[in-house]
């Protein structure tokens, strides 16, 4: 701007150095860059400022600039500072709870590590964060997410091989995914049986702990295995504790969820079930001496009867869809085909039904004092339920009904775990 103002000397380089027109550019260019620095940095020295009306503009627009540069500079870095600030803060609080409450309650020091090393874990990987963005979701897109993560993951898993994809579509759509620090306790043994897992990534090992608290290793599970379907499966408190070898992320399985898409898909069950025996197979000759749970069940009397009990349900469910096929033509003979299949049901299974000498309470005072019910097995006919209930409760039974208040006229249509009220 100084070189080529009409008047050189009536400009901000001009009237500092009168000559600066014959001296080397690099005097022009250190005194440009001198302006510059001073003035971006609001420093401001007044040595060099602006003298026409030209250069007034400019400074005005090159300060206004620089203000909105330095603005959004300062901006950024507080909000770097503070994310990094408020993550420290949640880190430190999180720490703090955990602390606080191992303490307060005198967990062992065991105990306090994994808790410490979950939290970390959950807290690192943004696990919280995952689920909360899944469960906002559609319920198609979030099945579609689920699906590509975890669907290859179920397939070669050993007690899904060979299911319709119709069914691996809906396991995955209510799975919940995990992760465990290495040595971190994923089931409990004699924990109740309410989940199990699949292992995506890492490893496991399935300890025996002994009457004396000594533990054995009975067999390492690696990725696309399982564990806890054993508790899962037999309906039994769970027989092995499992612990994470190093960082493992699971899939967890919820046994209500597993039994209820199963009931409908016979096929498919039949194909888990001999997969489940083939597997019970192959575990033979490894964990029947480290393990006193499978002695009975890897036994050739216990293979041969869940084999068995598996041709069976093949057998029954055949029969149950050809009396399906002949419903249409055959009308009112569906219940006197279908009931010897029910009989032979009940007999091998044997449901247990919860008997109450009242409606379940609610809840309230009044109702809190009074008897649970009794546990009784399913007999096969609804008067022989009465003849069991009179014998319980020294009364005689007039009808059966559900909680809902419906009558009972025939226990085919009870399934297992119903609670019934009875009437005098």
């Amino acid at each position: 701007m100084a070189f080529h103002h009409r008047d050189k000397e009536h400009t901000w380089l001009g009237s500092q150095v009168r000559d600066f027109t014959d001296r080397s550019v690099w005097v022009g260019y250190t005194y440009a860059v001198y302006w510059s620095i001073t003035t971006l940095a609001t420093v401001g020295y007044g040595d060099l400022h602006a003298v026409n009306p030209g250069e007034m503009a400019f400074a005005t627009g090159y300060m206004l600039f620089n203000l909105g540069l330095t603005s959004y500079i300062i901006g950024n870095m507080t909000n770097l500072v503070v994310h990094a600030a408020t993550n420290t803060f949640r880190m430190r609080d999180m720490v703090r709870r955990v602390s606080t409450f191992g303490a307060a309650n005198q967990l062992p020091r065991e105990l306090r590590e994994q808790m410490m090393a979950s939290a970390q874990l959950r807290f690192n990987a943004g696990e919280v964060i995952q689920q909360q963005l899944l469960s906002d979701l559609p319920r198609a897109l979030r099945s579609g997410v689920a699906q590509h993560l975890f669907g290859d993951t179920v397939q070669r898993c050993y007690l899904f091989q060979g299911v319709s994809s119709g069914l691996v579509v809906q396991l995955v759509s209510e799975m919940v995914a995990g992760y465990f620090p290495p040595k971190a306790d994923i089931v409990l043994q004699n924990e109740t049986s309410t989940d199990c897992y699949i292992v995506v990534s890492g490893a496991v090992d399935v300890l025996a702990t002994a009457d004396d608290g000594t533990e054995k290793l009975v067999m390492k599970v690696g990725p696309h295995g399982m564990a806890g379907e054993m508790g899962v499966i037999f309906g039994t408190p769970q027989p092995f504790t499992v612990r994470s070898r190093r960082l493992t992320q699971v899939v967890r399985i919820s046994r209500s969820h597993l039994l209820q898409i199963l009931r409908p898909n016979t096929a498919d069950a039949d194909t888990v079930h001999a997969n489940f025996v083939q597997y019970l197979r192959s575990l033979r000759e490894h964990v029947a001496v480290d393990a006193p749970f499978f002695r009975e069940i890897l036994s050739d009397t216990g293979l041969d009867r869940l084999q068995n009990y598996a041709i069976f349900q093949k057998q029954l469910h055949e029969g149950a869809r050809i009396v399906r096929d002949q419903d249409a033509r055959l009308g009112s003979q569906q219940h006197e085909e279908t009931a010897p299949c029910n009989m032979l049901l009940r007999r091998q299974h044997k449901p247990r039904v919860v008997i109450h000498d009242h409606f379940p309470g609610d809840g309230t005072e009044k109702t809190r004092n009074r008897a649970g019910g009794k546990l009784v097995c399913l007999p096969d006919s609804l008067q022989e339920l009465m003849k069991v209930a009179e014998a319980k409760f020294g009364k005689a039974v007039r009808t059966v009904l559900t909680v809902d208040g419906a009558e009972v006229e025939d226990v085919a249509v009870l399934r297992d775990g119903d609670h019934l009220v009875l009437c005098w």
